[in-house]
């Protein structure tokens, strides 16, 4: 017995390190600032800055929205992206103040979202998909629109979290001679967003849902992802396409926590993708 209590106390030792590791770690926002560059990006568009948020997962969220406001304020956006999973499927809608939030990200800049799997699967999407539209935000679930900035053209893309990656397909053609950008809530059709629909070229998808892979272990990587399994290969960052290196896909690791309520090594995360000319 008394050789089992020095390996006891360093069980609870290490699990209480653990579990503040994880408070601290669920509770730290990481803004992380990217750069892509594109081929046939206008003079115009040059440093065009885009606020990535996703996976909020309200109310299961750790980062407060006054700190998000706040740092997504602070980074002076042309263009906020939301891709899905603002709400957790357990969440009760009227509890969450969601069009007040969409509103502040508004009056900050053009806001923009799709759905994600938790909207679908929480028995709310109309009222979600309401309350968005009512915010002033953007909803392009299936849709496409091109918009006038600086003078000059972007189009936008927006894939709902519905029948994926099929929806890509029955998007009307766009014209693929302006930067074209894609929201869809799932990384992991990255490649059939590309081929789906040969009218539609995304030279840019934003995308969420991994999580970051929840636990990210060091010279490894991340541990696990819905719709990746173990070791996924899209968890965080950016990534280019096999097929057309041009073609980049942004996730980001999202803020809140869906099953699993810790992130280990992977703090939420919200990202600043700023675009540029190639030399």
């Amino acid at each position: 017995m008394k050789k089992l209590k020095p390996i006891l106390l360093l069980l609870i030792g290490l699990t209480i390190i653990f579990c503040l590791y994880g408070y601290q770690q669920n509770r730290s926002l990481d803004v992380d600032h990217q750069t892509i560059k594109l081929d046939n990006l206008p003079q115009e568009l040059d440093q065009l800055k885009i606020i990535h948020l996703s996976d909020t997962h309200f109310e299961r969220n750790r980062i407060s929205i006054d700190m998000l406001l706040s740092e997504i304020k602070q980074a002076q956006p042309d263009l906020i992206f939301l891709t899905g999973d603002l709400i957790d499927r357990t969440a009760d809608l009227s509890k969450i103040q969601l069009e007040e939030f969409g509103r502040s990200l508004v009056a900050i800049a053009p806001t923009y979202a799709v759905s994600g799997n938790h909207e679908t699967s929480s028995g709310q999407l109309t009222e979600w998909e309401n309350e968005i539209v009512s915010s002033g935000v953007i909803l392009l679930n299936n849709k496409q629109i091109t918009l006038t900035v600086n003078g000059t053209q972007l189009a936008l893309v927006g894939v709902s979290d519905e029948s994926y990656p099929a929806e890509v397909s029955v998007i009307a053609p766009i014209n693929t001679d302006i930067p074209v950008l894609l929201l869809a809530h799932h990384p992991e059709y990255f490649e059939q967003y590309l081929t789906s629909n040969p009218l539609i070229q995304p030279d840019i998808t934003f995308s969420g849902h991994a999580h970051g892979g929840q636990i990210r272990i060091p010279l490894i990587g991340p541990l696990y992802a819905p719709g990746q399994g173990l070791f996924p290969k899209y968890s965080t960052g950016i990534y280019s396409s096999e097929v057309d290196p041009s073609k980049k896909l942004v996730v980001s690791r999202g803020i809140g926590n869906s099953i699993f309520p810790f992130r280990i090594n992977n703090e939420p995360h919200l990202l600043v993708i700023t675009l540029e000319q190639t030399n």
